[in-house]
């Protein structure tokens, strides 16, 4: 009970450590420093696979996995729809599902994403797209440190 317990509480303060940066990245500017990206695959289900936040050249991961997906549940995603539907798909503890939908819109390989209730909204650098993987950053100021923050997907 008391493991349960400790990693409710560790995955907690992840949880509000994310938030508190994706807050303060999100007000921040992006940039786009990668070369053209084949955006024929940016609709369909994305599954949150991972993330991780790079700064003054070093990458720190928050987890081998998004840290959000629970232990034994289906796999948080954002969905994006032809005619700009964003669907958020969020499993918390006993696998209870909370569903979102919002908007999305594209401009060259930036894409705005903005589903309310979530802290799932900003635009994104589309760093890499393929049939089956997507690599979303986002660059910003936390704590007076510039850096990356990158979210991993797959289908």
């Amino acid at each position: 009970m008391l493991i349960k317990l400790e990693k409710t509480m560790k995955k907690s303060i992840v949880l509000f450590l994310l938030v508190l940066t994706l807050a303060t990245v999100f007000t921040s500017c992006t940039k786009d420093d990668s070369g053209p990206v084949d955006m024929n695959y940016i609709e369909g289900k994305w599954i949150f696979n991972k993330s991780t936040a790079t700064s003054s050249g070093f990458t720190i991961p928050y987890s081998t996995d998004y840290f959000k997906n629970e232990d034994g549940c289906n796999k948080d995603y954002i969905e994006l729809i032809a005619g700009g539907v964003a669907k958020y798909g969020n499993y918390s503890l006993n696998c209870v599902f909370e569903g979102k939908e919002g908007t999305w819109t594209q401009s060259g390989n930036t894409i705005t994403i903005s589903v309310s209730g979530t802290s799932f909204n900003g635009t994104f650098n589309v760093a890499s797209l393929s049939a089956t993987e997507l690599l979303l950053k986002i660059d910003g100021t936390y704590a007076g440190n510039s850096g990356t923050f990158n979210l991993y997907f797959t289908k």
